[in-house]
C-alpha cells in the first residue's frame, strides 16, 4: 500500500478530529483534543492521567506505523502538546525520507 492511500485508511478507521497532510517527505500531523485537553484515547477516555510520556507513545505509535508502510526508519517529532505546552492541539511532523548516513 502506498503512503497516500495509508493515510486516507487512517483518517477514515481511527475516528476522532485530526489532520494529516503530507508535503513531499513530511507529514503534517495535528490531533484536536478540544480546548487544551488531550486528544490520545488512553488519556481522554480515563485510563490514565495525564502525563508527558504517552506524548512519546504517541510518536512511537506513528512512528510504528509509517515505518511499516514505508519500508525503513522515518523520525517522528512532537512539536506542540496539550500536556508538554498546554496547546489546544497536538502537533506532529512525521519526515518519511530515509536518515543518511554519515561516515
Amino acid at each position: 500500500m502506498d503512503i497516500d492511500t495509508f493515510l486516507t485508511n487512517m483518517l477514515n478507521r481511527f475516528p476522532g478530529p485530526r489532520t494529516l497532510e503530507r508535503k513531499g517527505d513530511v507529514i503534517h500531523i495535528e490531533m484536536f483534543g478540544g480546548e487544551g485537553s488531550c486528544g490520545c484515547p488512553v488519556i481522554r477516555d480515563g485510563h490514565n492521567e495525564p502525563n508527558p510520556r504517552w506524548c512519546q507513545c504517541g510518536n512511537y505509535w506513528y512512528k510504528t506505523m509509517f515505518e511499516a508502510v514505508m519500508g525503513h526508519p522515518v523520525t517522528v517529532e512532537l512539536l506542540d502538546s496539550c500536556i508538554c505546552t498546554g496547546s489546544k492541539t497536538c502537533v506532529r511532523l512525521a519526515h518519511l525520507k530515509p536518515p543518511s548516513c554519515s561516515a
